[in-house]
């Protein structure tokens, strides 16, 4: 099993319960695809399986999975569990396998997306698409569908020999991009999309994937947008994202306002320091001179302190 996919399981009826609830946090449509791929695999472990207790325990797993899915699926919905329309993430529409031109269709809307995502939505399609072979009886459809399940694969191994997943750009979380000063000339793409991360997805980055700038609506969606922009920005080796002081350059503020940052840990270290807290959302120049200021009138109100001190023993004497 790969390493990615080793958190979900049937060995028994608790490893099932775990991956369901690990499930919840991804879109419908994969949490289907994934429990049905889940109940197929165990199945096929059952033939060749021995000993009578992990039969047990395999088929423990798959009775959770098949209540799971008796439960979710769209024919009794009425027993699923109520969501919130606004949390419920949408599919990105027009992926499929039923042959090779919607295979490449499938390929053309996962480009510039997140490579973790791509990976995971073409798995998703390949397991469907295995499920759905032994059920097909036409020869042609079966040929169509073995077609694209060819040039998922093929994609799927490029993927892993060409180490894309290293390009992906995980998603800061929208209340740490708060905490943070904007760079000195903001770009109004950015703020339009920090906007619809915070308000629209309500911090889910999932949702980005099915929305799009005013000015591009139909065409290009934020997490392709986003992704475009940091690969502009993403400096070589040599640029320093943090000043000697440790605070955020401007370059590295810019990739910020995309919500993404080369350096997490080191930038929540920044935010949690007191010059972290000391004034958020405010441009880093402004912020300089703000703290050149405060700092400033401290050293005048000691000085004062100091006299005040000194005059007070005098009148002692």
């Amino acid at each position: 099993m790969a390493k990615e996919e080793s958190k979900y399981g049937f060995k028994d009826k608790a490893k099932a319960e775990e991956s369901l609830e690990l499930l919840k946090s991804e879109d419908h449509k994969y949490q289907l695809l994934t429990v049905r791929g889940l109940i197929g695999r165990a199945k096929r472990v059952l033939t060749l399986t021995k000993a009578e207790d992990k039969i047990s325990n395999i088929k423990a797993a798959i009775e959770t999975f098949e209540q799971w899915l008796e439960a979710n699926s769209s024919s009794s919905t009425k027993n699923a569990k109520p969501k919130d329309a606004e949390d419920k993430v949408e599919t990105v529409p027009g992926l499929g396998f039923k042959d090779k031109q919607a295979a490449e269709q499938t390929l053309s809307i996962l480009e510039g997306r997140d490579p973790d995502y791509q990976k995971l939505a073409i798995k998703g399609l390949i397991g469907s698409a295995k499920r759905v072979l032994p059920a097909t009886k036409n020869e042609e459809k079966l040929k169509s569908i073995k077609q694209a399940v060819a040039l998922f694969e093929d994609f799927l191994d490029r993927f892993v020999r060409e180490e894309r997943g290293k390009q992906n750009m995980p998603y800061l979380p929208i209340d740490l991009i708060r905490q943070l000063p904007t760079p000195d000339q903001s770009d109004k793409l950015a703020v339009e999309f920090l906007e619809c991360y915070e308000t629209q997805a309500k911090g889910n980055y999932k949702h980005l994937r099915t929305k799009a700038p005013k000015k591009e609506e139909g065409s290009k969606t934020w997490d392709i947008v986003r992704n475009a922009k940091l690969q502009a920005l993403k400096p070589d080796g040599s640029v320093k994202l943090f000043d000697q002081d440790g605070k955020p350059t401007d370059v590295h503020l810019k990739m910020i306002q995309w919500a993404y940052s080369p350096q997490v840990e080191k930038l929540k270290s920044y935010v949690n320091s007191a010059d972290g807290k000391a004034k958020p959302n405010q441009p880093s120049s402004a912020r300089k001179r703000t703290h050149s200021s405060s700092s400033s009138s401290e050293e005048e109100n000691t000085k004062k302190e100091r006299k005040k001190d000194h005059g007070q023993k005098k009148s002692k004497k």
